[in-house]
């Protein structure tokens, strides 16, 4: 007898838990800002920081409430911007267009100390402590930790080549073509 009363009782009292958190979640439920969510979609959720927000989701807020303004993912470059720019309703100016950069090693001033690779979350740095250090472009998303904690300046940010547009000599190939090197 009592066996089959924990047989029964349990996955009733299972169902009256689940109806219970069914109902919650119907009557509940928090509306979002769907501009946030439109926007959040667009990003690319690296979760970089280089925003100066701690997620994609919450520069997304940022946006929706005119505290940030569509440019400030750089990693999406300016394509992402007009996207944005375009889901908000605004327009963007020339000046306030940056494109996607990524981190470079001067490797005459890198003596290995290895507080680069430390830093990068994104693990876009290679190399081993007391050896030379390289940056693997498709990885890094140019958020900059590295170039604050490099103690000999060595660490630089530069324009995405694979992302830049290539200026060529007039004569020798169409220019605006994309680089794709």
């Amino acid at each position: 007898m009592m066996t089959l009363l924990a047989v029964v009782a349990i996955p009733l009292f299972a169902a009256v838990i689940g109806y219970a958190l069914g109902y919650a979640a119907i009557h509940f439920k928090v509306e979002g800002d769907p501009l946030a969510e439109a926007i959040n979609d667009l990003l690319p959720h690296g979760h970089c920081g280089q925003c100066g927000y701690p997620g994609c989701a919450q520069a997304a807020k940022a946006m929706a409430r005119g505290e940030a303004a569509p440019t400030v993912c750089p990693p999406g470059g300016t394509v992402l911007a007009q996207k944005i720019a375009a889901v908000l309703g605004v327009s963007l100016n020339a000046d306030d267009q940056q494109g996607p950069v990524v981190a470079a090693i001067d490797m005459s001033s890198c003596d290995g100390c290895g507080r680069c690779i430390k830093q990068c979350t994104y693990d876009a740095i290679v190399g081993a402590t007391r050896q030379l250090h390289g940056v693997i472009a498709d990885a890094c998303t140019g958020c900059g930790a590295c170039v604050k904690v490099c103690p000999h300046g060595s660490v630089n940010l530069y324009a995405d080549p694979a992302l830049t547009l290539q200026v060529s000599k007039p004569g020798t190939s169409p220019a605006g073509e994309w680089n794709h090197a």
